[in-house]
């Protein structure tokens, strides 16, 4: 019987215009299991999903670097996992430095940061609904005092990020995990941030068993996720390579897969 839904959300539960839909919000409810997100986001981007399927579970931002558990409004954190001050600051400077003509911004806890405005930064906020803040590069020390847990590359045209993302991991830095959540972003988070660090730990908490998890995903950084659970439902738009790993593959995104998934494969286990 699970007892615990892991879901990630671009290309899973959220459909194609970043929303989640009328039948899998039915979905969700009705199965009565405990969801936890489990995204890259910055916790600000997951709220709406958070309000609109009542969640009461920990929540999982960052791809793992923060844990964390809203309560009537306010959000109490259960784990942080920032990037090192030395590390973040030096990778911010150096990325404007060497690629000035890709967008570059950053997050903490609580704010997005960016240095101009940009056709990517305002693509970015028409789908996530978050606007950021607008401050100087100088400003990221003490940003990276306070804690960085996101450094973000967006490239629209999806033809530099293989090339920068071989070049950041070229420079051997420590404590930090480089990954492409889809063509047009590239996101460096601390090495403790994989998806499987924050569903590890929900178990634990929870005291589950791996049999009584399942987890939904459509990407490469969801496999660390999938093998944490028992039963892994990869979406019908995912890689081929995500889809194989798979216990079950269900609809796509735009099809309701993640409530197809639920009513198909999880609520008749014993």
């Amino acid at each position: 019987m699970i007892k615990q839904i892991f879901l990630d959300m671009d290309g899973t539960l959220l459909d194609d215009k970043g929303v989640v839909t009328k039948d899998t919000v039915a979905a969700i409810k009705n199965s009565q299991i405990p969801v936890t997100l489990v995204s890259a986001r910055a916790p600000q981007e997951m709220t709406f999903a958070i309000h609109d399927l009542a969640l009461q579970a920990p929540q999982v931002a960052f791809n793992g670097g923060l844990i964390y558990q809203m309560d009537e409004g306010d959000m109490h954190v259960l784990q942080a996992y920032p990037i090192e001050a030395a590390t973040s600051i030096k990778l911010i400077h150096w990325l404007a430095e060497m690629f000035p003509t890709v967008s570059l911004s950053y997050y903490t806890q609580d704010s997005w940061l960016v240095d101009h405005a940009s056709a990517e930064i305002d693509r970015e906020v028409l789908f996530t609904g978050v606007v950021p803040r607008y401050a100087a590069l100088s400003e990221a020390a003490l940003q990276g005092q306070n804690g960085i847990f996101k450094i973000m590359l967006i490239d629209l045209s999806e033809t530099k990020l293989d090339m920068i993302q071989q070049a950041i991991l070229n420079l051997d830095l420590p404590g930090i995990n480089v990954q492409q959540s889809d063509a047009s972003h590239l996101e460096i988070t601390s090495d403790i941030a994989e998806k499987a660090f924050g569903v590890s730990y929900i178990i634990a908490r929870e005291q589950l068993s791996q049999a009584e998890t399942a987890a939904f995903g459509d990407g490469q950084n969801d496999l660390s996720m999938f093998y944490k659970v028992g039963t892994s439902i990869a979406m019908g738009n995912a890689p081929m390579s995500v889809q194989q790993s798979a216990n079950y593959v269900t609809k796509t995104n735009v099809a309701n897969g993640v409530a197809y998934g639920i009513e198909h494969f999880l609520l008749h286990q014993p």
